[in-house]
């Protein structure tokens, strides 16, 4: 066999090999093509069996057939859940629910801007601010007391001692107060 056979064989063989690699690919693409098509209908589908599931629970939630009952317990608590997280996350934005749409509505809209209804929660975050400033005040105030409370015990504390003698008896017998609160007659403090 000289070159030139040699070289068709090598030729045929690589034209061989590049028509079934394109032939490969050519599945490859059908493949994923049909993967990608059966993936969709599957999404599809679920979202059909959502539905039906959302309307049998809408319809049947009052009295549910017994082998759903758990289930619709289990949805019913999940919604709950739902409806108070949501609620936190608004608070977060100072915004409430909408009582009609559902939709989160700032505390400085009056009306709710999906559906117009009217925002029972408007100015609330106004007021509550300025009560969180009077409480702010308040406790600011109350420690500036304590501490001259403070301050006037240990004043009270470093005062030097008087001894006073006042006439406070009915016999006008003189009686000497001293500091530590020691009553004596005088007499007794001279002595």
């Amino acid at each position: 066999m000289d070159f030139r056979d040699q070289f068709r064989k090598v030729s045929d063989d690589v034209g061989k090999m590049a028509r079934d690699v394109a032939g490969s690919s050519k599945k490859a693409a059908a493949k994923a093509r049909i993967r990608r098509m059966i993936n969709g209908c599957n999404t599809a589908l679920q979202s059909i069996y959502t539905e039906i599931g959302e309307r049998y629970y809408v319809e049947n939630q009052c009295e549910p057939e017994p082998q759903y009952a758990g289930l619709f317990e289990r949805a019913t608590d999940l919604t709950a859940q739902i409806d108070v997280l949501k609620a936190e996350l608004a608070g977060l934005d100072h915004a409430t629910l909408c009582p009609n749409c559902g939709k989160a509505v700032n505390d400085h809209q009056k009306f709710c801007p999906e559906c117009g209804t009217k925002n029972n929660a408007f100015g609330k975050w106004k007021a509550e601010a300025e009560a969180a400033e009077a409480a702010r005040r308040a406790a600011k105030e109350a420690e500036r007391a304590e501490r001259e409370a403070r301050k006037a015990e240990k004043a009270a504390q470093n005062a030097s001692y008087e001894t006073t003698t006042e006439t406070i008896s009915d016999d006008n017998t003189p009686i000497v107060i001293q500091a530590d609160a020691t009553i004596c007659t005088d007499d007794e403090s001279q002595g």
